[in-house]
């Protein structure tokens, strides 16, 4: 006969189903946040889960090649891109957890959708919470576990993008994104945050299980041939790196940090852009009063293959974090501190990864002539280390497998919680 402890822990065991939800596709994920979703997903399948992701997504920013079976679109013509009757620009992602809910919206798509039995329903960012609450009001999904994945504390972040595009009046916006982040931390089984900075916040607003999961990488090798291949496209000199997506902070914190201006890079040397970020950030330097000067210094690759960025981040000398404030934790800080090469960047930069500030290759600057001071420095010094020596452990927990496993683990404890109550 079986004691019933054993029942509950096979219970736990072979109910595995995990509904995963974001405001993006992750089936070619390329921002920091499909990044994240992904890497949950495939965290999760590695250690035993049945995985569904669901996207509610703005067609108009992922053509179809991007799509999950999936995912449901969000339409630009919907009734629902409005706030409270106007159109307000900039948070069509707090307009879609209404959509979503609604029968007159998105749900009834979604709902055929669902798989047919859901033990955990995961959702990232604070956007389809009321999402959530409608299925788990179904008496199918009613005993599934919520967890909350907080990339940031988003009021204060949305505040700061639409006061860098001059939008006023939205102060209902901010109360009502600082509403629902409260009302998914409280009402979540497991809220998780990214920072040390932003757990203590959701611990503080009384989440019944804050959880702290990092962000971090996935371990990359560059192949011979591509290697060969960039090394000729780019700068024989020392050159500096900088990844990022066409987030508004992105460009404007660049600014920001550096002052619009490149006249730290050495006239034989470069700094080697990739990602959405290019155009504008070409935008923002060429307007400066050093426009010229700018684009002398400026190498533009918009965006690569993985394969192609593998090299690229083989072959730079240096990473730069310019990212003055904002709330969360940057995966490209993840990827500069694991490579092992020089690392320039902000304090806000580093947040989620403090522990590694006393490496010899890190810099943080707070002002711009602290920036062209470092970055001046590095790049006319010896070339560090190239990641893989024997430091490499002590960077193991960078690694995705390794800042994730805590969630389906913790999914799992509330389960058996649930099962045994």
């Amino acid at each position: 006969m079986i004691a019933g402890w054993q029942i509950s822990f096979l219970w736990v065991l072979t109910l595995k189903t995990v509904l995963l939800l974001s405001t993006y596709p992750i089936a070619s994920p390329r921002h920091g946040g499909q990044v994240r979703v992904a890497n949950i997903a495939k965290t999760f399948g590695e250690n035993g889960w049945s995985v569904t992701h669901l996207a509610v997504y703005e067609p108009e920013g992922y053509p179809p090649s991007t799509l999950g079976g999936n995912d449901v679109s969000f339409p630009a013509d919907s009734e629902f891109r409005k706030y409270k009757g106007t159109y307000v620009p900039l948070i069509n992602d707090l307009l879609s957890g209404e959509f979503a809910a609604s029968e007159r919206g998105g749900f009834a798509d979604i709902l055929n959708k669902l798989p047919p039995a859901i033990d955990v329903i995961h959702v990232e960012q604070p956007w389809l919470w009321p999402l959530v609450l409608k299925i788990h009001q179904m008496p199918q999904y009613a005993h599934a576990c919520l967890i909350y994945g907080s990339q940031n504390i988003e009021a204060p972040l949305k505040q700061e993008i639409l006061d860098s595009y001059g939008i006023k009046g939205a102060e209902s916006v901010i109360a009502d994104i600082e509403t629902l982040e409260r009302k998914a931390a409280l009402e979540a089984d497991i809220a998780v945050a990214v920072t040390q900075a932003d757990f203590d916040i959701l611990e503080a607003w009384g989440a019944k299980k804050p959880l702290l999961a990092s962000n971090g990488i996935a371990p990359w090798s560059a192949k011979p041939e591509l290697l060969a291949s960039w090394k000729e496209r780019l700068p024989k000199s020392p050159w500096i790196l900088y990844v990022a997506s066409a987030h508004p902070p992105n460009f404007t914190g660049f600014n920001e940090c550096l002052g619009s201006s490149l006249a730290c890079i050495p006239p034989d040397s470069k700094l080697v852009v990739v990602g959405s970020v290019c155009e504008h950030l070409e935008t923002t330097l060429r307007d400066s009063r050093w426009g010229q000067l700018n684009l002398s210094r400026l190498q533009l690759l918009y965006m690569l293959p993985d394969e192609d960025l593998d090299a690229v981040k083989t072959l730079a000398h240096a990473f730069l974090l310019p990212i003055p404030h904002g709330g969360g934790s940057n995966i490209k800080t993840a990827e500069a501190i694991y490579s092992g090469k020089y690392v320039i960047g902000t304090e806000s930069a580093f947040r989620g990864f403090e522990r590694h500030l006393d490496l010899p290759e890190i810099s943080v600057a707070r002002t711009p002539s602290e920036f062209h001071a470092a970055i001046r420095m590095r790049l006319t010094g010896p070339a560090t280390i190239d990641g893989s020596g024997p430091d490499r452990a002590t960077r193991e927990p960078l690694t995705w497998a390794r800042s994730l496993e805590s969630i389906p683990l913790a999914a799992a404890q509330v389960i058996e919680k649930k099962a045994q109550a």
